[in-house]
């Protein structure tokens, strides 16, 4: 993995508007200010200055303003930025123990999800990349991922030669080879133009993501496959982690893992809207037969249960 010595422009900027403080901790992410990750970074941000009695003052920077999500993740590893909420298919190209919670159909239900978010493995994972550079704070929802595009997909066949965005992970882009499309890694806040200009064939992310950012304009159907239920990171650099005193670090743990719990009832209110928006706007939702898209990456979990590492947190998913 290649690394950025230098800041982005954006990033060098927003540090020095905020002085530079040393108990002033940047969070940034490529997300709207509606998406529910958003409104739990807000609870985390007002929960981390409530127990700090105002010592720690976390400074939330959306929609991109500080890169792409790949940009972000780099500039929490050198140091640059405090914190970053990333997809949890990225997370994968920093520390492979991620990979994990990226097998597709791996996860049974939201709800089995949920569980092992809360688990104990699940904090082993997070601890993992312990001196790469940075540490996972807490899981955030991010709800189930499908195929969508302005053509229905029905079956695995339908994505044959099909051109589909993916965020920069080796997991997902193995999984859509098995599918029998072509991967096509573009940052998040370009997936709307991409498939507008089609530079894409089609893309895959949650309902909310359809509409928050407006995709559903350029895309009117989604396959309900749910491939992947793959919750979202919330990752913290180890430079500014080990800056602060063990009383500070307990403080935003704590309220990282209290806005998770916020986070998981915030996603399932605005899923759910988000659907009946989607609808209004006639984009039209194809149940499918999961069956025959699980039937073509099995091999990635008989894969995966072999991996020393992987196979602990496979085991650890499927015994929940």
């Amino acid at each position: 993995m290649k690394i950025k010595p230098t800041l982005t422009l954006a990033a060098a900027s927003v540090l020095l508007a905020c002085g530079v403080q040393a108990k002033t901790l940047t969070l940034g992410h490529a997300m709207n200010l509606e998406s529910a990750a958003h409104k739990g970074m807000e609870i985390f941000a007002a929960k981390v200055k409530e127990k700090s009695g105002g010592d720690l003052d976390v400074r939330i920077f959306a929609n991109g303003m500080l890169g792409s999500e790949r940009d972000q993740a780099e500039q929490v590893v050198t140091g640059a930025i405090d914190m970053a909420k990333i997809n949890g298919s990225l997370a994968e190209s920093f520390e492979p123990t991620f990979k994990a919670v990226s097998i597709p159909f791996l996860f049974r239900s939201s709800e089995h999800m949920h569980d092992f978010i809360r688990s104990e493995a699940a904090e082993k994972m997070l601890q993992s990349s312990q001196g790469k550079g940075f540490l996972g704070l807490t899981f955030y929802d991010s709800g189930s991922r499908s195929f969508y595009s302005s053509k229905p997909i029905h079956s695995p066949d339908d994505l044959a030669g099909l051109k589909i965005r993916v965020p920069e992970s080796p997991t997902m882009i193995e999984m859509i080879r098995l599918l029998g499309a072509k991967a096509t890694p573009v940052p998040f806040t370009e997936v709307y133009t991409a498939l507008q200009q089609g530079v894409i064939d089609a893309a895959e992310n949650n309902i909310s993501s359809l509409v928050e950012m407006k995709h559903m304009e350029v895309a009117k159907f989604y396959a309900m496959d749910q491939h992947m239920i793959t919750p979202d990171l919330i990752m913290i650099s180890e430079t500014t982690w080990n800056g602060l005193s063990p009383e500070h670090q307990k403080i935003v743990k704590e309220a990282a893992t209290e806005s998770m719990e916020e986070e998981i009832k915030i996603w399932a209110e605005i899923d759910s809207a988000n659907m009946k928006k989607a609808k209004q706007a006639n984009v039209e939702f194809i149940e499918v037969d999961k069956s025959k898209f699980r039937e073509r990456v099995a091999p990635m979990i008989t894969q995966a249960k072999s991996d020393p590492v992987l196979g602990y947190y496979i085991n650890a998913i499927e015994a929940l």
